[in-house]
């Protein structure tokens, strides 16, 4: 695979010391200093010393034949600059390194960015991924068109309890990926796997789809639904249902 890594600061240099192993690595790093640096780490590297962001230097690595590009310097503008250019140029995919967290929201596919990596919020997933799935959701950055997670805990009450999946009429574009149990353990969901009250249920869904559908399926009454929680966020981004977080009190929600 042919990368191109764009800034050879700790990360930068990281990367393609690494990847130089089993690819072909071409890097960007504006500083002298640094260019010559890298340019002893990783020998088999094509290093140019320029800016990115400037298009005569990016036309000098061809970036149409480059396959994944990295743009991981400290400068989150930088960044987006050179996501755009690299995409202008027919570059397949764009990795974009976040610096300050307010910033995520920009680093999307308008800027040309398929994958946007943000430490911070690396870190706070993984912290907080003891809370449930509603927390693994924001884990999952899906970057398709028309594709959603959604989530729905069991209460006692629902006609699905003590039933298997088999016997569940979900729609052919809802797939069960993932079972938490109330002890906190993830199941695998099978055909033969019977569902017990506050188990909480996390679905990928292909196309619209309005969420009384799969509250009826599972025999989930209005009633027990979170006080104040609009289960339809989630028909916007998985973030946002998790944005929204859990209430005291009750024991369903779907997000």
């Amino acid at each position: 695979m042919n990368i191109l890594i764009v800034g050879a600061g700790k990360t930068g240099s990281y990367l393609a010391e690494q990847f130089s192993k089993d690819h072909t690595i071409a890097i960007i790093e504006q500083r002298a200093d640094r260019a010559a640096m890298v340019r002893r780490m990783v020998p088999d590297a094509t290093v140019i010393a320029g800016d990115a962001c400037e298009p005569d230097v990016l036309e000098r690595i061809n970036v149409s034949e480059i396959d994944l590009v990295a743009a991981v310097t400290g400068d989150d503008e930088d960044n987006l600059v050179v996501a755009m250019l690299a995409k202008l140029y027919d570059a397949k995919t764009v990795y974009a390194r976040v610096n300050h967290p307010a910033n995520y929201w920009l680093f999307d596919k308008e800027w040309g960015v398929d994958v946007p990596v943000s430490s911070p919020q690396l870190m706070y997933g993984l912290i907080d991924k003891d809370l449930g799935l509603g927390d693994l959701i924001t884990l999952l950055k899906l970057k398709a068109e028309g594709v959603f997670l959604k989530e729905i805990t069991l209460p006692s009450r629902a006609t699905a309890v003590g039933k298997t999946l088999r016997e569940i009429g979900l729609p052919p574009n809802v797939t069960v990926v993932a079972i938490l149990s109330a002890t906190g353990n993830i199941k695998a969901p099978r055909g033969d796997t019977t569902l017990i009250a506050s188990d909480q249920l996390l679905f990928l869904v292909e196309g619209p789809l309005e969420d009384s559908v799969i509250r009826d399926a599972f025999g989930v009454a209005d009633a027990d639904l979170i006080a104040g929680v609009d289960p339809a966020v989630v028909a916007g981004s998985a973030a946002d249902a998790a944005d929204a977080g859990p209430t005291a009190g009750a024991d369903s929600i779907i997000r």
